[in-house]
């Protein structure tokens, strides 16, 4: 089974920080939780050892008897059950503290030298346990002085619990700041996220680099790529534009030389050679109209409607003056578009274009307010049957052989439609009674 692994760098980061912080308060933890415990049966061992020394000051012998002297016994062992007991042996005697009442510490099996035991008391409580063996007049005496635990091992059990949850505040406050740290060591990763999105909204031409050094070779490289880009595309595009300049001329004298020799060529030879060049004039014508209409946008500009679409169709008024259009552009407060300009210059002056072609004598743009950019083009030609509208966006495709065109531009508008992933129908039941292309293309998916 594949183990989970957290993706992201702030979670990986979280995760670690968390596992770290959890084995250090644990360690913490555990030292400090046993530390009292040791501390006070340190303190009550040397409390005991002090009070056999003073036990052994008052013992004596009365007629061979072990005896203790009253005065050298602290009060505390004469109150029964006190917590506090002692025992003395010399072979078969024995001397008991007065707080073991009528009970007595099973000492059996234990010897004198045997240091700090515990053991359990005459009821039942925890007992520390000092013993000794003292040589005094010739005498071997085993000294037993014991201590109840269980009032200490309660105070030691509250500070814990306390501790503990002292521990587990700390833990999560630090947890917290160490959140707060990560977020705020990697806003600079967000910034550049951000950047992004204004590069490919078209608010921005390159990524800002004052970034922190660790980022700063991937922005570099991000800002070369994008210039890389730039220049091949205008490259291409020049290039283009020359190559159809480059055409026109030896085409012209292509035409004329056909012309001079139609009668040589057969009718058929003629006609399709007549075609032949007239299809390539409009492809030639067609670039350099692209050339024309393509500004030197930025990569990621974007398309401003209220801005270009005026622009694009006072292009359209000069290239068609001579027919005297109307052109009427409504555009509601549509903002920018996160697409790439020229794409959208190519998919409404190509609409145009064909709009301008089969007008009488009105062309309509509307562009409507809301997410993405949907817009509508029509004319007030003579419109395309429903039989024909299906087919109206397949590449090549011509309802009229007798218009100049070569049936590409269509299948280029469906072509670019599809690949911002909107869509765009036909119909003629718009105001001016021609053909109405609706064309609707949704924003650009933000990086949640």
């Amino acid at each position: 089974m594949r183990r989970l692994r957290p993706r992201g760098l702030q979670a990986r980061l979280t995760l670690w920080l968390l596992a770290s912080v959890a084995l250090l308060f644990g360690l913490h933890w555990l030292v400090t939780s046993r530390a009292p415990q040791a501390f006070t049966e340190e303190y009550v061992a040397t409390r005991l050892q002090h009070d056999a020394e003073s036990l052994m000051v008052g013992v004596h012998f009365d007629d061979g008897r072990l005896d203790v002297t009253p005065g050298d016994v602290a009060p505390i062992y004469e109150r029964p059950y006190s917590g506090h007991y002692f025992v003395l042996r010399t072979g078969d005697q024995r001397v008991r503290s007065r707080s073991l009442w009528d009970s007595d510490l099973d000492l059996e099996g234990l010897a004198g030298d045997a240091g700090l035991v515990e053991m359990e008391g005459p009821r039942g409580e925890p007992l520390l346990v000092w013993s000794d063996v003292v040589h005094k007049r010739g005498r071997t005496v085993e000294v037993f002085v014991a201590e109840d635990l269980a009032p200490l091992e309660q105070r030691v059990a509250t500070f814990r619990t306390r501790f503990t949850m002292v521990t587990l505040l700390l833990v999560a406050g630090l947890l917290l700041l160490q959140r707060l740290i990560v977020r705020l060591s990697l806003r600079p990763l967000d910034r550049v996220r951000d950047d992004c999105r204004r590069l490919e909204a078209g608010e921005i031409e390159r990524l800002r680099e004052d970034v922190p050094e660790e980022l700063r070779p991937v922005v570099g490289e991000i800002n070369r790529l994008l210039e890389v880009m730039q220049s091949r595309l205008e490259r291409s595009r020049n290039a283009l534009g020359n190559l159809a300049h480059a055409i026109k001329t030896p085409l012209t004298l292509v035409d004329q030389v056909s012309q001079r020799q139609r009668d040589r060529l057969g009718e058929a030879d003629a006609r399709q050679l007549a075609e032949g060049v007239a299809r390539m004039r409009e492809i030639v014508e067609r670039e350099l109209r692209r050339a024309r209409l393509a500004g030197a946008g930025e990569p990621g500009e974007g398309f401003d409607a209220e801005t270009e679409l005026p622009r694009l169709v006072r292009v359209f008024r000069r290239m068609h003056a001579d027919r005297e259009l109307s052109f009427d552009v409504e555009v509601e407060a549509a903002g920018r578009f996160r697409g790439d300009r020229e794409d959208m210059y190519e998919l409404l002056g190509n609409l145009l274009d064909n709009a301008v072609k089969w007008a009488s004598r009105r062309v309509r743009v509307h562009v409507e307010a809301g997410p993405g950019l949907v817009f509508e083009i029509e004319d007030d030609g003579p419109g395309v049957g429903a039989a024909d509208r299906a087919g109206l966006a397949e590449r090549g495709r011509r309802l009229d052989e007798n218009r100049p065109g070569h049936g590409l531009g269509l299948a280029i508008v469906r072509e670019i439609v599809e690949l911002y992933g909107g869509r765009i129908t036909f119909d003629t039941g718009g105001p001016l009674g021609g053909l109405r292309v609706r064309v609707a293309l949704p924003s650009a998916p933000d990086d949640g």
